[in-house]
């Protein structure tokens, strides 16, 4: 019988102390945007800070006449709550094209996270249009850290 609490007791703090991944958790790193049925390519997002960099790994996908301009997106985080931000291109770092010019004059894209699974956060993106509000759901995952040294 005691063999059993034993089990129990250490299944009990095995399960207690897990990692519970929250949103504090996709604040800061590198993560990466999966193709799906919405969006056919795949992204890589480097966050430090109120700064985010997204470089799209399957550029072949787009159809741009200026491709290498369109490689790498430069962004400013302003978080509204530990759930929550709203992302605006930074057009001191680069030109902005009509979309993103469009993005910041209509206040930028509101992110809110729906839920965490895994490595991974759910998310519904949104801007407001003409009183309008536009949304597209997505996911943001932990990348895996690299072997190399």
């Amino acid at each position: 019988m005691n063999k059993y609490i034993l089990i129990m007791i250490i299944l009990i703090s095995a399960n207690s102390h897990s990692q519970q991944l929250t949103c504090e958790n996709f604040k800061n790193g590198t993560f990466i945007i999966p193709a799906d049925e919405t969006l056919p390519i795949s992204i890589r997002v480097e966050r430090n800070g109120n700064n985010q960099t997204e470089i799209i790994l399957n550029p072949e996908v787009i159809d741009a006449e200026d491709l290498e301009l369109r490689k790498t997106f430069f962004e400013i985080i302003e978080w509204i709550d530990d759930c929550s931000y709203r992302i605006t291109y930074n057009e001191t770092k680069m030109t902005l094209d009509e979309h993103q010019k469009f993005v910041n004059e209509n206040g930028g894209l509101l992110v809110e996270m729906v839920k965490i699974e895994g490595s991974c956060f759910y998310y519904m993106s949104s801007i407001d249009v003409d009183g309008e509000v536009v949304s597209v759901n997505g996911k943001l995952c932990k990348a895996k850290p690299s072997l190399k040294n």
